[in-house]
Formats: C-alpha cells, structure tokens, sequence
C-alpha cells in the first residue's frame, strides 16, 4: 500500500467513524439545563418533555436546575457549553426575548444557540371580572374607548411583565385610557381582579382556568393565531377585530450554537411527537396548557428571532421603565 493509499484510508476512516458515532446519538444520558429553580412552570414543562425525549431517544434525558438572574445564568451556562447534543436548554420568553432587551446578559439569544423546537406556546388571555358589562372583545373594545371607559382599569404583577405589556398593548391598539394597577405578584393582582377592585386582566392561559371553571372571570379573547383546545369557545382577537394583538409566552429546547445537524433533526423527531403521546397532553392540560411543537428547527429559530424584534420594539416604551 502506498503512503497516499494509506493516508486517504485513514481520512476515509475518520469520516465514517466520526458519521457512525453522530448516527449512533445519544450514546448517554442527556441533560437539559432548566434556568428556574425546581417547581416553578418552566421546570414544570421541561420535566414533563424531558420524560417523552428520554421514552423517544432511548436513553435518560435528566433535568438539572440552574436558576438565577431571571433564568439568565443558566442561559449562559449552555451558551458555553459542548456542541455535543449532551448539554441543552429550555429556554423561554424571558430568557430569550425579553431579559436580552431589558438589561445586558452574558450571551446572544440569537447567535449562540441553536434551537430544535418549541414545547408549548401560552398565550395571553383577556378576562373580565363578570360585573363588567361586555360578553364579547367586540363590547369591550367599545366600553374602553368610551368616556365610561376612563374609569377602568387592568392588573397585572407588576411593570414590564406578560399582563402589563399586553394591557398597554391593547390601550394603543384600541385607542383606550385603561389604568395599569401593579401588585407585587401574580396571585394579588388575580385577588383583586376576582374581587372587583380592578376590571381586566391579560395574561398566560394557565393564570385563568380555575377562575374561569368556578365563574369569578370571564374570558372574552385569547391572543394567539387560532383558538385553544382547552377553550374552544373562547374566540381570538383577530375574528373579533383585534388585529395585529397576539402574544404570549413560549418553552423550548435547544442547544449551544454549532450543534451538528443530525442531532438537531434527532432532537426534533423526538420533540414533534409530544402533542402526540397522550400521557404529556393530559399533563400538560393539567397545567393549563398544550403541546407545540415546531414545524421544524428552522421555524424554531424564526419564532424565537421575530420575537426579539417584537419584545424589543414594544419595550421601547417609557410605561415599561417606571
């Protein structure tokens, strides 16, 4: 055998091993970063997937909480992490839209990851408490903007949060004069929506569903595309008027940047089947919400790339820096 012969075996031989080893993924537990401490929603959605990845790949698929900084820590912890496919994250809204835009953090949300797939998109909810007197957005949308309208007003747990930004959102989308209300939490301003002090709130899905079962508020629009599985009834802003109204919250996974392509598509068949397996769509439901897988990755990195841009532009607001 020639020295050339010898050499281009061994290259040859790279190729394939490296090919069979990549083929052969994952050869060992996975690990996805949670960037919340144990309990919280984000955790609670990354388990519930972690568990179908781990029944889908063969392999466990363990779930490891690095909180702090708004889920910013643990961001960057995987940012920094192997283009291995062993290290991912589940990121969200917070992580990857909104904290970017709000304060400096120690990686790009766009260029040093690279997404596989969402694993459920809430979005928001307009509630009423039921002595306001509108039964559809088409009425409300009315009463806001009128002189009786200057009365009211909406809550939230505080400046720049999902229900805060959707209330200023809807004040400039419908030319109403709603007065934003801040608590210091979720739970308070949900007390008082149900208790009558305040008129209106707008916020994720799961926030409303027991109040919605028992009658303490009254859902008149969900913000989002087409309507939800888990409130059928409940129309979306736009087949009421509303145009140009629709956002939420979202949880996905992915990886550092670089991540080889046939992991990422390995990942993703994994990750498309979860509206899928009925187990993960009754527990989602338990929480309130529902599986959304992408269409694929590149759809992925386009959901989480516009929302930037949008997070970003309605941020860009003096009401958000209170």
């Amino acid at each position: 055998m020639t020295m050339k012969s010898l050499t281009l075996g061994i290259a040859v031989g790279a190729v394939l091993t490296a090919t069979s080893a990549l083929a052969d993924y994952p050869e060992r537990a996975v690990t996805i970063i949670v960037p919340f401490s144990a309990g919280g929603n984000t955790d609670s959605i990354a388990r519930i997937a972690a568990e179908h990845l781990s029944d889908e790949l063969g392999r466990p698929v363990v779930v490891e909480n690095r909180g702090g900084g708004g889920g910013t820590i643990g961001s960057a912890m995987v940012a920094k992490a192997d283009a291995d496919g062993y290290t991912l994250l589940f990121g969200t809204t917070g992580t990857h839209n909104v904290n970017p835009r709000l304060r400096e953090v120690d990686y790009d949300p766009i260029a040093d990851f690279t997404p596989i797939s969402a694993g459920v998109v809430s979005s928001v909810l307009i509630v009423a408490n039921p002595e306001v007197q509108a039964d559809t957005l088409a009425d409300l949308m009315t009463l806001t903007a009128s002189d009786a309208g200057a009365a009211m007003n909406f809550s939230s747990g505080g400046v720049g949060t999902v229900a805060h930004v959707a209330g200023e959102l809807y004040n400039q989308k419908t030319g109403s004069h709603l007065l934003h209300i801040p608590y210091g939490g979720a739970g308070e301003a949900m007390n008082d929506l149900v208790a009558g002090r305040v008129q209106l709130n707008m916020n994720n899905v799961p926030a409303f569903l027991s109040h919605i079962e028992s009658g303490a508020v009254k859902p008149l629009a969900i913000a989002a595309e087409k309507r939800s599985k888990l409130l059928p009834d409940v129309p979306t802003t736009a087949e009421q008027g509303l145009n140009g109204f629709v956002m939420g919250s979202w949880y996905g996974l992915m990886g550092p940047k670089g991540l080889p392509e046939n992991v990422v598509q390995i990942l993703f068949d994994a990750m498309a089947t979860l509206d899928e397996d009925a187990t993960v769509v009754e527990r989602y439901k338990a929480l309130g919400l529902e599986a959304a897988p992408s269409e694929s990755p590149a759809a992925f990195a386009d959901f989480i790339a516009a929302g930037y841009v949008w997070w970003g532009e309605t941020l860009d607001n003096p009401v958000f820096k209170e």
